[in-house]
């Protein structure tokens, strides 16, 4: 990852957190960065793919990501996104003894109590006050919630990348693995067998899993499932539904508002 920006911290020590709101089209990104507070991605609609000097996390609306103080990112946006980011400095975050892993990159379910506190933060209806005790309390709950493994692993090879990232960014379902690597400037055979052994799964399997990490964005602005399923190319809502069953374990009913 090229060298990245130092964005400096948008509260005092005494605070000890800070928020902020951005509104992103499909496509942008955000360069190479980093801040000296430990950092909660969060997009309250939206698709964000974050990419870290080590890994590549794609964050539907149902997941939250946790980044660590200093730790190099940056983010491209697989759709129109609403963006929340809370900010917690290093003394806030050493006050939550228990948050053992916060030097680690990780991702968790965005529950409904999650949620909740990341709205409070960005209420007029609280006080400073009251507004730390949620800071403290989103530090807690991120220290008990178990880290999710990654849905949609992401090639770490350039090229296989920037094929991946075509295919989600511009919702080209429709592309076969021909295309894929035609993009990727291989043949079929060198793109099948570098694209297993790179994310763990067959190029066929993985785009299944990429239609449903995006299907989240579409139910959690509340589309009707066999509008999604049909969206996202699909023969039927049954088969949508059977897919989404295998890879999340449970039904895009589910996930809707």
């Amino acid at each position: 990852m090229p060298g990245s920006i130092d964005k400096a911290p948008r509260h005092d020590a005494a605070i000890g957190w800070s928020s902020t709101a951005i509104s992103y089209q499909r496509g942008e990104a955000d360069p190479s960065h980093h801040h000296v507070e430990g950092q909660l991605l969060f997009a309250v609609k939206g698709v964000m793919l974050v990419e870290t000097e080590s890994d590549r996390w794609v964050i539907p609306p149902q997941r939250a990501l946790w980044l660590p103080p200093l730790q190099i990112h940056s983010y491209n946006l697989l759709s129109n996104t609403d963006l929340r980011a809370i900010y917690f400095s290093c003394s806030l975050i050493a006050e939550c003894t228990n948050f053992t892993k916060s030097n680690l990159v990780h991702v968790i379910t965005a529950t409904p109590l999650v949620k909740e506190l990341i709205a409070g933060l960005f209420s007029e209806e609280y006080n400073g006050s009251s507004q730390q005790k949620m800071a403290l309390l989103l530090l807690e709950i991120l220290s008990e919630a178990p880290p999710l493994a990654a849905e949609l692993p992401m090639p770490h090879d350039e090229r296989l990348f920037r094929a991946a990232r075509e295919l989600l960014v511009n919702h080209r379902w429709a592309a076969s693995l021909s295309d894929l690597a035609f993009m990727a400037a291989m043949s079929e055979r060198t793109f099948s067998r570098l694209f297993i052994k790179d994310t763990g799964f067959s190029f066929r399997t993985w785009k299944q899993r990429a239609r449903i990490c995006a299907s989240l964005d579409l139910l959690a602005n509340g589309i009707p499932i066999k509008q999604v399923a049909y969206q996202l190319g699909f023969s039927c809502p049954a088969a949508f539904t059977a897919a989404f069953r295998s890879v999340l374990g449970s039904t895009p009913r589910d996930f809707l508002p």
